[in-house]
């Protein structure tokens, strides 16, 4: 039984061998990457922060990286989940809690209630246009990803929002009329069953 060599090349990785189906080890191989300046001072500050070596830390990055690509969520996504959570400013709500809380909303006539509704629109308006959110689609897109409703793109500018639930079609319709409106984005919104049709209104 020969015992296998060490392959020397940069990065080194673990790797369980079996050697003639009787005993298992590691082989270690080390590769070679090229990185630029820019990616040299992100992978120094990453070393510092998290107190590892640039193997132990590059190891962790392709273990993560592989459990994304399995999970096949986009990297925008995870900055748009990261960005609603990480300040505490939004909470994860299970679906079904959710389809109970509605089927009360969806009763209430109380215009103090609903009043709130718009303000709490227009505030985020303002906290969308410090983001960068500043049209229709990106603002669709942004929301979309706390699961209220899917987008289905009909054609240029007009976009269909198909709802986690009918019976939040008024809390997102006045919630989006206001964050159009102080925007001062011209967008109409129409109802459909289960869904929101927006467009972009010329005027």
């Amino acid at each position: 039984m020969q015992t296998p060599t060490f392959i020397k090349k940069g990065v080194f990785m673990n790797k369980k061998v079996k050697i003639d189906n009787e005993l298992s080890v590691f082989v270690v191989d080390r590769l070679s990457i090229s990185i630029d300046s820019e990616t040299r001072e992100k992978l120094d500050i990453l070393c510092k922060k998290k107190e590892k070596s640039k193997s132990e830390l590059i190891r962790d990055l392709i273990d993560f990286g592989y459990e994304l690509a399995k999970s096949e969520v986009d990297m925008e996504t995870i900055k748009v989940w990261i960005d609603y959570l990480a300040k505490r400013q939004h909470m994860i709500l299970d679906i079904e809690h959710w389809r109970v809380i509605f089927s009360e909303i969806e009763k209430i006539e109380d215009h103090n209630f609903w009043g709130h509704m718009e303000e709490i629109g227009l505030s985020h308006s303002f906290q969308y246009k410090m983001k960068g959110l500043d049209s229709i689609e990106k603002i669709l897109r942004y929301v979309e990803k706390a699961n209220w409703y899917e987008i289905k793109e009909e054609r240029d500018g007009v976009y269909t929002l198909i709802l986690n639930d009918p019976k939040i079609k008024r809390f997102v319709k006045v919630f989006l009329e206001k964050v159009f409106e102080g925007q001062g984005i011209k967008a109409r919104i129409n109802e459909g069953f289960g869904k929101l049709i927006i467009s972009q209104r010329s005027q």
